[in-house]
């Protein structure tokens, strides 16, 4: 009797556990969401890009703005594509960043 006794416990222990650790998942899964909704992607037109190294110092730096998920160059086209949170940051927090850098950067329009 014991023994079923300590299983059925230990079995509602576990239960409970599975429980609390798919809440909390679930709180990560709306956070996710969240930040998700807030994601915008906008195109850069960047100026001064004369080299193959151009690009590494532009995507360095839109990249160190907190917010920023993403950023990919076309070196060919002189521009970026950033994936960023807008409720952590702006479209011209990111081209500051650029031209602070030396490669001024504008917003193209879609």
């Amino acid at each position: 009797m014991n023994r079923v006794l300590i299983i059925v416990a230990t079995l509602g222990m576990f239960a409970v556990i599975g429980g609390a650790s798919a809440m909390m998942g679930s709180s990560s899964s709306a956070k996710a969401l969240a930040a998700t909704m807030d994601e915008r992607t906008q195109i850069f037109a960047i100026e001064n890009m004369t080299c193959a190294t151009c690009p590494i110092t532009v995507k360095t730096a839109m990249g160190k703005v907190d917010g920023v998920r993403s950023v990919n160059i076309d070196y060919e086209a002189k521009t970026a594509t950033v994936v960023y949170n807008s409720s952590m940051t702006t479209a011209e927090q990111i081209a500051d960043a650029s031209t602070n850098a030396g490669y001024p950067a504008s917003l193209v329009e879609a």
